[in-house]
């Protein structure tokens, strides 16, 4: 198994993920070498192809590359969002076994690629019945990067690795309405709900709408520990911690010290009611619990992002 010091491919170093991985490893003085969106288009194979063949020899690829929509949105880009992503992940596959095949791979997937569940989803529900209408496309380009990992290594003697991650949020995440997760969307709408001098703090959906909620660098953390313990399987990396959106609204609210009533509209969107993945696996394997509690994280993103704090 490579260490941490061997040099590491981070593919999608302009995303939420990459960019803090990449920062993560740099503050570390581990060695990596990264793919970003001023390299070219990964949807093209030719590109791709390029790009890994002109990479150091690494002894772990980070693919956390994919294109995404979040909200309503969602619903009128199934089709995009499935092309895209596909051709992305079989591309990167396909110059993994060619040009880097000592590397382990390492890709990312979410919730979105699980049945709808009201219970916390574990492994073996993969593949075991329909996706949230919202995500159809997305989490079946999802479902095709990990089963493809799986099957690469299976056939070419590669060793891969697909960690199913928690809804994340931290520094420097998107706030844009099309791209933010629920967490940047919510605590950047209050910090500007506040400063407008407001009383109410709007949150869209539903306050019993159940998540599972990591800060960025645990997150980094516990893939690193899945890392260390297994190898050519899907595994879930959350710390089995799922949050309600009321409570979450009330923490970011206790953070920045307002005297605000917490306000649902009608007719916002709401995705699944529940969407939680059982990590059992994982934390009995590797021991990983996060550093950061809600409270701490939030503080971190208001400080580093708005000069709070």
């Amino acid at each position: 198994m490579s260490s941490p010091l061997d040099p590491a491919l981070i593919v999608g170093t302009d995303g939420f993920v990459g960019r803090n991985l990449a920062r993560y490893f740099s503050e570390r003085g581990w060695p990596w070498h990264g793919i970003g969106k001023a390299d070219g288009d990964l949807s093209d194979g030719p590109t791709v192809d390029r790009l890994f063949a002109a990479a150091p020899k690494v002894g772990r690829i980070f693919h956390l590359v994919t294109r995404q929509r979040t909200g309503a949105v969602q619903y009128q880009l199934q089709g995009e969002l499935l092309a895209i992503n596909t051709r992305i992940h079989l591309n990167v596959l396909e110059a993994w076994r060619r040009h880097q095949p000592q590397a382990k791979l390492i890709s990312t997937g979410s919730s979105c690629a699980y049945p709808e569940r009201d219970t916390p989803i574990p492994e073996s529900a993969f593949q075991t019945g329909p996706l949230h209408p919202s995500v159809r496309g997305y989490g079946l380009a999802k479902q095709v990067l990990a089963v493809g990992a799986e099957v690469y290594a299976h056939q070419y003697g590669l060793s891969s690795l697909h960690c199913l991650l928690a809804t994340l949020y931290g520094p420097h995440d998107y706030k844009q309405a099309d791209r933010a997760h629920f967490m940047a969307a919510m605590i950047d709408r209050a910090v500007r709900e506040q400063r407008a001098g407001g009383e109410e703090f709007t949150v869209w959906g539903d306050p019993d709408t159940v998540r599972d909620l990591l800060y960025v660098d645990d997150q980094i953390e516990a893939i690193l520990a899945a890392d260390r313990a297994f190898s050519n399987q899907i595994i879930n990396c959350t710390p089995n911690q799922p949050v309600r959106i009321g409570a979450v609204a009330e923490a970011i609210v206790a953070a920045l010290g307002w005297s605000a009533r917490v306000v649902y509209p009608p007719g916002t969107f709401r995705g699944a009611a529940i969407k939680s993945i059982d990590s059992t696996c994982f934390l009995a394997a590797t021991g990983w619990r996060p550093r950061f509690d809600l409270a701490a994280g939030i503080g971190l993103v208001l400080k580093s992002d708005y000069g709070i704090g």
